[in-house]
């Protein structure tokens, strides 16, 4: 399918009613049933064609009747969404009325949500071991250790 719609896809009729589904905000419920009827209609008997055809064996891409058929979807869609929002009570929201309540948000609940005291957590202390001679110590174990390692006493 192409990325703009085809104009031809659809015929006179079904190109006003999916202009209809562009401003459904003045439309009032009843209008909207009987919007959604006849979209549902058409997308129905486009179906049975394209259903039809591909029994009947008629081979060739049918990329018309499935674009008429997604266009006349996507208007099913857009009435559906609308009257749903009205059923719902909810009403459409913006950018800014997303913000207002993100700073609602945020203001109601505390800045801090860590420990009362910030004292940073050294983990545990080293204890030193006294066993062992320090590290690169020449003199006493160190340089008993060295001989040890070497090829024997000099």
């Amino acid at each position: 399918m192409t990325k703009t719609p085809n104009p031809r896809a659809l015929d006179r009729d079904e190109a006003d009613m999916v202009e209809q589904t562009k401003a459904l905000a003045e439309r009032s419920p009843a209008e909207l049933r009987d919007l959604i009827g006849r979209l549902r209609a058409r997308r129905d008997r486009v179906q049975r064609q394209i259903r039809g055809r591909v029994r009947a064996g008629e081979s060739g891409p049918d990329a018309g009747a499935r674009e008429k058929k997604a266009l006349l979807t996507d208007a099913i869609a857009r009435v559906a969404d609308e009257m749903d929002g009205r059923k719902s009570g909810r009403k459409a929201t913006t950018a800014t009325d997303n913000l207002r309540d993100a700073v609602r948000r945020k203001a109601e609940s505390p800045s801090w949500t860590g420990p009362e005291d910030r004292t940073a957590d050294l983990g545990p202390t080293e204890t030193p071991n006294t066993k062992i001679a320090p590290s690169g110590a020449l003199h006493a174990e160190g340089m008993r250790a060295a001989i040890a390692r070497s090829t024997g006493a000099r």
